[in-house]
């Protein structure tokens, strides 16, 4: 029967380590719902718990760190580009902003518990640790209290009377592996209630200011109706293909926006060598609410050329070559600017890109220090984790330890034996040597011990055994040294107390 204790603890303990949240060592992360987004699979207040994955696929609902909302999602994968994947809410209508990578990933839902994180939040409030800390202390206290019953049967028969058992004799009536899943339990216990109450000491948030990168992007593009002609295999010439102008003047230039939402203007800021330069506005202001737009405008080559024309013959500089920037300003909704360009040289031949071809795409990258509220951290020994995660694990911790201390009450009254003796005989048995009843020894000094621990540690002490028999449902046991008998009895009848300085049980 012992190894049924210690296969139990030995599932106890895994479930506490499949259990245990990655930020501590582990393996799982907790994630409490909220909002109707993963309705109806979901609901405000159910309780997922996620593990990492080496391979995530389409239809998986997973938890992930968004960086747009600063906070932790758990939606379902729709879509899988490279290694971005894309996200959404099985009762929302539009995706996800964020497509996140598998570094982002807290893991893919293993279990879902209805109303689980709502209980959580219950049992690890101060007050569901106080009842938990009630609950253990009343089953030690309601298992001690069976042991001195018990142990009272037991000193009735003896002269001197020990008026309780200690805690040490208390543990010691428990199997070995019983008193290893007890103390798995304690340990358990205490570092959950510690852990409760520094994750409930303070808030979950604190504020703090954190860096807040913004990528906007600018996709340039251009095109030209040319007919067909040997100078190219279609009839429109692209990007960055030069556009000959013996073919034609006419240019459209695409462009499209990636990021907040906010206003454009586009201009062409058109300069000479010579240092002129102007700007002619091409289109706009347009607002738009999505996080992409996408405009169009025309350049008409030959009014270009005319107007750089016409400076020079006022400025005596020369007209070419003509650099033609095309500029859409950007204002976001936040009141911040992107001012992309695209540069074009013109000359009397063609119109060509100036630089390489990824210059059609303009990136910005801005970093700015905004004010946040951030999980408060508990910090030890270079560790940290989170004041939610830590109230978590301090629920997980506390749950265990309950669950071990219900299997040590279960499998201590089906194995405690029905009386001391038996007990004493199941735990010292490498100590004991049964004999016949003994004839009392005229003229020898005998001594009642109180407790049988003590009389087990002379015998250790002077190298001997414990002799002992059964006579009218009394168990005695002896240490005999030189000069000295050393007695305790067990049962479950008082003996008389006119027998009580005999040593034995005169046989009639």
């Amino acid at each position: 029967m012992r190894v049924v204790p210690i296969l139990l603890a030995v599932v106890v303990l895994a479930a506490v380590a499949w259990l245990l949240p990655a930020s501590v060592g582990g393996g799982a992360s907790y994630v409490i719902t909220h909002g109707i987004s993963m309705e109806p699979g979901f609901h405000a207040g159910d309780l997922a718990i996620v593990h990492r994955d080496e391979e995530y696929r389409v239809g998986d609902v997973v938890a992930y760190r968004s960086e747009q909302m600063n906070t932790v999602v758990m939606h379902r994968i729709i879509a899988v580009d490279g290694d971005r994947y894309s996200f959404k809410g099985d009762n929302n209508n539009f995706t996800d902003v964020d497509h996140p990578t598998t570094n982002d990933f807290l893991g893919r839902l293993a279990t879902r518990i209805p109303e689980g994180g709502t209980w959580l939040q219950r049992l690890g409030s101060p007050a569901g640790l106080a009842m938990v800390a009630f609950a253990l202390l009343a089953g030690g206290s309601a298992a001690a209290n069976t042991r001195r019953r018990r142990k009272r049967r037991r000193a009735a028969v003896s002269r001197h009377i020990s008026t309780s058992p200690s805690r040490h004799q208390v543990l010691e009536v428990l199997p070995s592996s019983l008193r290893v899943s007890a103390a798995l339990g304690a340990v358990l216990a205490l570092m959950g209630l510690a852990l409760g109450v520094l994750a409930w000491s303070g808030p979950t948030e604190v504020p703090s200011t954190s860096p807040v990168k913004s990528g906007t992007r600018m996709d340039f593009s251009y095109s030209a109706a040319v007919g067909q002609t040997p100078a190219y295999d279609g009839t429109t010439a692209h990007s960055p293909d030069p556009v000959f102008r013996k073919l034609t003047n006419i240019v459209d230039v695409h462009f499209t926006y990636h990021g907040e939402p906010g206003t454009v203007t586009v201009g062409a800021d058109l300069s000479t060598p010579g240092g002129w330069h102007s700007t002619v506005p091409l289109a706009g202001p347009v607002t738009f609410t999505a996080d992409d737009y996408e405009g169009t405008v025309r350049l008409d080559l030959t009014t270009l050329e005319a107007k750089a024309q016409a400076a020079s013959a006022v400025t005596g500089l020369p007209a070419g070559p003509l650099t033609i920037a095309l500029a859409p300003q950007v204002t976001s909704a936040t009141g911040t600017e992107f001012d992309p360009a695209l540069k074009l040289n013109l000359t009397p031949l063609q119109l060509a890109l100036t630089g390489a071809p990824d210059t059609l795409t303009v990136t910005n990258t801005t970093t700015t220090q905004q004010a946040t509220m951030v999980a408060r951290m508990i910090a030890w020994n270079g560790v940290g984790i989170g004041a939610v995660t830590a109230r978590v694990i301090s629920a997980v911790l506390l749950l265990a330890a309950l669950a071990i201390g219900v299997i040590i009450v279960m499998f201590a009254r089906r194995n405690v034996p029905a009386d001391e003796a038996a007990a004493i005989r199941r735990r010292y048995a490498a100590l004991l040597v049964r004999v016949h009843p003994m004839p009392a020894a005229q003229g020898r000094p005998l001594i009642d011990v109180t407790t049988f621990p003590t009389l087990a540690k002379l015998a250790e002490r002077y190298g001997l055994l414990v002799l002992h028999w059964n006579r009218s449902g009394v168990e005695t046991f002896i240490v005999q040294d030189e000069n000295i008998t050393y007695r305790y009895r067990a049962g479950t009848d008082q003996v008389p107390a006119e027998r009580s300085t005999d040593l034995i049980d005169i046989e009639p």
